[in-house]
């Protein structure tokens, strides 16, 4: 459809020719499915559900990340910022480009939907969003604290003169990246009052494409497009990327979950957060009903917490079930 991509393979997830053959005839027949990627710190921390009309958006999310969005204009937001930070992300994933730029090209918006698996009525949002990125950014601030041996830091006290026991370390990790370096799109106006859009090009930044290449979780794209809520997806998208790291289970209590997910501001009523516990508890319980039945968590009966159990990983990078989103465009 007239879109080229910068140092980019568009071939289907590599499959090893022994693998096709544990699927029977039946199997193979099945239209596969389509894997994307969103970045990895955006399932900890991620966009604004509504559009917020600001210029700057905070969020604190697990593992001490605080996110920060900023755009001389206006925050990315909402099911379709989602939407389209995952096909960006995919492309800088396959692209394997590091410290390098990635145009992507688009003969018409209809391309760039039809990438989505969007219909032509969701044009406007699509583009509302795109211009959102156009120019926006993100900063993760990391804090980590953890006991280690005072010797690892000798070299901060003076005359090699270091505590003999532990102490507690610190690490602060901070990193600005924007989306894009540049943007560009036209607009054909023939006088009939019904104006074209297209020949797209987005250029993602080398550091956005290196980050992706670091930091990016491989997702069913097709369910995480169905889910319909902001929540949900994040939700979605975080079950996926905890469950990789559990060795057994973790505990989540409620008050975590909640600010993580739907945080409630200072001076608000308190039972609030009650209420979007309750809120984010019926999502899981919707999203392992419909989208993520192999996931194993529990739900404390005192309204506490939730506990995540190591579960079956839904997609993998090199799943022979699936095909990459930007294969068949």
């Amino acid at each position: 459809m007239g879109r080229k991509k910068i140092n980019q393979t568009n071939s289907l997830v590599p499959i090893d020719n022994s693998i096709n053959e544990l699927f029977d005839s039946e199997a193979k027949r099945e239209k596969k499915r389509q894997i994307g990627y969103i970045p990895s710190f955006f399932t900890t921390a991620s966009l604004p559900f509504k559009n917020m009309h600001k210029q700057t958006f905070v969020r604190k999310g697990s593992n001490g990340v605080t996110l920060t969005l900023s755009s001389p204009k206006n925050v990315p937001y909402g099911r379709y910022g989602r939407l389209l930070l995952s096909i960006l992300t995919t492309h800088a994933v396959i692209s394997q480009s590091k410290n390098d730029s990635l145009m992507i090209e688009y003969a018409s918006l209809a391309d760039l939907l039809r990438e989505l698996q969007l219909p032509k009525q969701r044009g406007k949002d699509i583009k509302e969003q795109l211009e959102c990125f156009s120019s926006a950014a993100f900063t993760f601030d990391q804090e980590i604290r953890e006991v280690q041996s005072a010797y690892l830091f000798k070299d901060l006290y003076e005359d090699g003169n270091y505590p003999k026991k532990d102490v507690i370390v610190k690490t602060t990790t901070t990193g600005n990246i924007r989306f894009t370096t540049a943007v560009q799109y036209k607009e054909i106006d023939d006088g009939s009052g019904n104006k074209k859009t297209g020949h797209f090009k987005i250029l993602l930044s080398p550091e956005f494409c290196d980050f992706c290449s670091q930091h990016a979780v491989p997702i069913d794209y097709e369910i995480y497009k169905n889910i319909e809520s902001p929540i949900g997806k994040d939700l979605y998208a975080w079950l996926v990327f905890r469950n990789n790291g559990l060795k057994d289970s973790t505990f989540i209590p409620r008050d975590k979950i909640v600010e993580q997910f739907i945080p409630v501001d200072d001076g608000k009523d308190p039972n609030l957060v009650n209420v979007n516990y309750a809120r984010i508890v019926e999502l899981l319980k919707t999203i392992k009903e419909k989208y993520y039945p192999e996931v194993k968590i529990d739900f404390a009966k005192d309204g506490s917490g939730v506990t995540l159990f190591k579960s079956p990983t839904p997609v993998l990078k090199k799943d022979p079930r699936y095909a990459l989103i930007t294969t068949d465009i």
